[in-house]
C-alpha cells in the first residue's frame, strides 16, 4: 500500500477470531477457541499449544463445536461436528508481518501447505520487494529494461497500469522518483516530477521498459497481490476457510464456530481501541493511513504521495477499502488515500470496489 519501501499499516487490523502479537514467525499456533468473538491478543498461550513446525505433534484433543437447533439469519440450523483445532502461522511478507489461519486442516496437510506458502512468498518477494537489491523490480528500476519477465511479474504490472488508468492516475506506480526525493532531498523537484507518468511503462510479455529517470513501486498493491497469489494456493489445494493476510487480510469461508470472519480497524487516533468491526468472508479489506509510515529521518513527509501534485498525500488520516480481491482493494485504498475525500466514490467505482468501509478525513 506504501509507494516505498516502507511497511504498511497492518496494524490497523485485528482478527476477531485470533491473531497473536509475539514474536511468532515460522511457529504454529494451535489454538482450540472455545468462545465466541475475539480472543485476548495478549494471551496467545491460552488454548493453545506453541513449538516449531519441527517437533509439533498432533493436538491432544481437537475441538468440537456443535450449534444443534441454532436459529441462524434465515432461519437455518448448523450443525459443526469434530474438526482440526483452528491453525495460525506468523512470518513476514514485503518486510511487514504477514499471518495465515487455516480451519478444519490436519496438521500433516498444514505443514505443507504453509511450505509451500512461504516458498511462494519468498517467489513473489524477489520479484517485487524494494528491501532487496537482487529482487526483478530494483534491476529494473536500475537498468531500465528487462528481457523474458515472469509471468508473475507482468501479471502484477498490467493490473497496476490497469488501475492506474481506471483511477485516472490517483493510482501510479511510477512514484518512486518522488519517494527517494522526499527521501534524499538530493534531486530537482521538477525534475523528479517528470519522470512519473504510468502512460509510459512498456509492459510485453517478453519485455518491460522504462523511460530514462523512472523507477516503479509496487508497495501500494503487492501486498495485496501477494495476499491473493496464496489464497488462489490454498483455494487450489482444498481449503476452503482461511483469513489470508499478507498485509491486506482476505476472508474465505467463515470461522471455526460457522460465523464470518470478522476484521476491526483500529481507530487512527488510538491504535489500542477498535473503532468499528464489519464482515471480510468472501472479501478483502486494505487500509492505508498517510502518515502510518514516514519517508524521512525528521518525519516530515507521510508516505503516500499524490502522483497528481508530487507532494505527500493530506487528506485522509486513513481510509479501509474494500473489494473482491486483495489486490484490488490495496491499490483502491493507495488511491482514495492520496485523493480528495470528495473523489473517492467516484474512484471506488471506477476501480471496481465495493465499499469505503471506514474513513477518517483529517
Amino acid at each position: 500500500m506504501a509507494p516505498s519501501a516502507m511497511m504498511n499499516v497492518s496494524s490497523a487490523w485485528i482478527a476477531s477470531a485470533f491473531m497473536p502479537t509475539r514474536d511468532a514467525a515460522c511457529r504454529w499456533w494451535w489454538r482450540p477457541v472455545m468462545g465466541k468473538g475475539p480472543q485476548p491478543a495478549s494471551s496467545p498461550e491460552r488454548g493453545a499449544v506453541t513449538m516449531p513446525p519441527e517437533t509439533m505433534p498432533l493436538p491432544s484433543r481437537r475441538r468440537v463445536l456443535r450449534l444443534s437447533a441454532l436459529a441462524l439469519a434465515g432461519g437455518a440450523l448448523a450443525l459443526w461436528s469434530r474438526r482440526p483445532p483452528p491453525v495460525t502461522w506468523q512470518g513476514q511478507a514485503m518486510g511487514g508481518p504477514a499471518s495465515l489461519t487455516l480451519h478444519g486442516v490436519e496438521e500433516g496437510t498444514a505443514r505443507a501447505l504453509v511450505g509451500r506458502v512461504v516458498r511462494l512468498i519468498s517467489t513473489l518477494e524477489g520479484l517485487f520487494s524494494l528491501h532487496r537489491p537482487d529482487s526483478l523490480l530494483s534491476r529494473l528500476n536500475r537498468e531500465g529494461e528487462l528481457g523474458d519477465p515472469p509471468a508473475a511479474f507482468t501479471d502484477l504490472l498490467r493490473q497496476a497500469l490497469a488501475l492506474s488508468a481506471a483511477t485516472a492516475g490517483a493510482f501510479d506506480p511510477t512514484v518512486q522518483p518522488l519517494w527517494q526525493f522526499y527521501r534524499d532531498g538530493a534531486a530537482d523537484f521538477g525534475v523528479v516530477r517528470q519522470a512519473v507518468g504510468w502512460q509510459r511503462v512498456e509492459v510485453r510479455r517478453d519485455r518491460v521498459r522504462l523511460p530514462p529517470g523512472m523507477a516503479l513501486t509496487l508497495n501500494g498493491i503487492a501486498q495485496g497481490y501477494i495476499t491473493d497469489r496464496v489464497t488462489d494456493l490454498l483455494l487450489a489445494h482444498g481449503i476452503g476457510h482461511m483469513l489470508v493476510d499478507m498485509g491486506e487480510p482476505r476472508g474465505i469461508g467463515r470461522r471455526d464456530d460457522g460465523q464470518e470472519w470478522q476484521l476491526g480497524v483500529a481507530d487512527p487516533a488510538v491504535a489500542a481501541r477498535i473503532a468499528t468491526r464489519f464482515p471480510v468472508s468472501g472479501r478483502a479489506v486494505a487500509t492505508s493511513a498517510p502518515r502510518g509510515s514516514l519517508i524521512d529521518a525528521a518525519g516530515r513527509y507521510g508516505h503516500i504521495l499524490d502522483p497528481a501534485t508530487g507532494l505527500p498525500a493530506d487528506r485522509w488520516r486513513q481510509v479501509s477499502v474494500a473489494a473482491s480481491t486483495a489486490t484490488l482493494a490495496d491499490a483502491l485504498s493507495t488511491a482514495i488515500a492520496a485523493s480528495d475525500p470528495i473523489r473517492a466514490q467516484s474512484l471506488l467505482a471506477a476501480g471496481g470496489g465495493q465499499a469505503i468501509v471506514a474513513g477518517w478525513r483529517v
